[in-house]
């Protein structure tokens, strides 16, 4: 393990600047990747596959599916991790979810955990098809919300073979919960109801902004300065397809959020990867997530850090994560 963690009450995003002592991340050169195109539930979504270079392209090797933070698009984080990936010798795929990016779905920008589970349990599927993929040998490699998503998954497919999970989001409710306190979380809930009563009696989707700027970086649905910071650079540089919105109703999935209770279902080789220091999502959830899974073979990597979003973009703290990662899932799935 590494470094010490930090809780929610000793972190404060109002102090703490989204750029410490760290360095954004050179964007992922697009001529790393291929577009790729696969169904969830009917719908189709658009992907980009990573490859080792020195592979031929019809060899079928180990494989990973990849999911990134809440509201996310293929173009941003996920890249910095599966270029990387591929160069260690796995096809790495990462996609954008239904109803967000380059992919189908009859709701543009809302996020449903269930179905982006779906689309995750798809991804895996699409890869195990391929004929350039081994079937026996696929694993996750998830970040954010996505690392939430990736428990989940490996917690009922049996399919996935290991996972490393990294920054991971695993009980939203009680971290709202914590924000808010009881009273203020009671009151932002019956906004919610009121919002999805109205959107049921006029049929006119409601929405928020993912990211607001300062003074207060609110309303949103991440109402603090190093998401606003993040998500306006990556927009600018790596994703133009992002959009700053949300549906109201998004909210009620996100709060409602908390995988814990299937953690000691993943019996499958583990590492979880958390920043010492997140007040957005506390290491206190990965701790438990190592502790109650039943893996034989587990590790628990605590990467020194001054904020949840220095694990999207920013050295040194991506490449000690993939220091960690990449060896333990050549190891389970590469072998050798």
């Amino acid at each position: 393990m590494k470094g010490t963690p930090v809780s929610n009450a000793e972190a404060s995003t109002e102090t703490i600047p989204a750029i410490v002592d760290g360095q954004i991340l050179p964007r992922v050169d697009p001529a790393s990747r291929t577009e790729v195109k696969f169904t969830s539930d009917g719908l189709i979504l658009v992907g980009h596959l990573y490859r080792p270079p020195s592979v031929l392209a019809d060899q079928p090797i180990a494989a990973l599916a990849m999911a990134g933070p809440m509201t996310s698009v293929k173009e941003e984080t996920l890249p910095h991790y599966a270029v990387e990936l591929a160069k260690a010798g796995f096809a790495t795929l990462t996609f954008d979810n239904r109803n967000f990016g380059a992919s189908q779905g009859s709701r543009p920008q809302h996020l449903s955990t269930s179905e982006q589970v779906a689309d995750l349990k798809s991804a895996i599927s699409y890869l195990a098809s391929r004929p350039d993929v081994d079937g026996e040998r696929i694993g996750l490699a998830c970040v954010c919300l996505g690392a939430g998503y990736g428990l989940e998954v490996a917690a009922m497919d049996r399919g996935v073979k290991a996972v490393a999970l990294v920054g991971g989001g695993y009980n939203l409710t009680d971290t709202y919960l914590g924000f808010l306190g009881a009273v203020g979380f009671a009151g932002y809930m019956d906004m919610l109801n009121a919002s999805r009563q109205s959107v049921y009696e006029s049929g006119a989707e409601q929405f928020m902004s993912a990211v607001a700027g300062p003074p207060v970086f609110a309303p949103s649905a991440m109402p603090v300065r190093e998401t606003f910071e993040y998500y306006s650079r990556a927009h600018d540089t790596e994703a133009p397809a992002w959009q700053n919105r949300l549906t109201m109703a998004s909210m009620e999935q996100i709060i409602g959020w908390n995988v814990i209770g299937h953690a000691h279902l993943v019996t499958q080789p583990l590492m979880v990867v958390h920043g010492t220091t997140d007040a957005l999502l506390s290491p206190i959830y990965a701790q438990q997530v190592h502790d109650e899974a039943s893996s034989t073979t587990k590790e628990l990597v605590w990467i020194t850090t001054h904020n949840h979003v220095e694990l999207y973009d920013q050295a040194p703290y991506v490449p000690q994560a993939l220091a960690a990662v990449v060896p333990f899932l050549s190891e389970h799935l590469i072998g050798g």
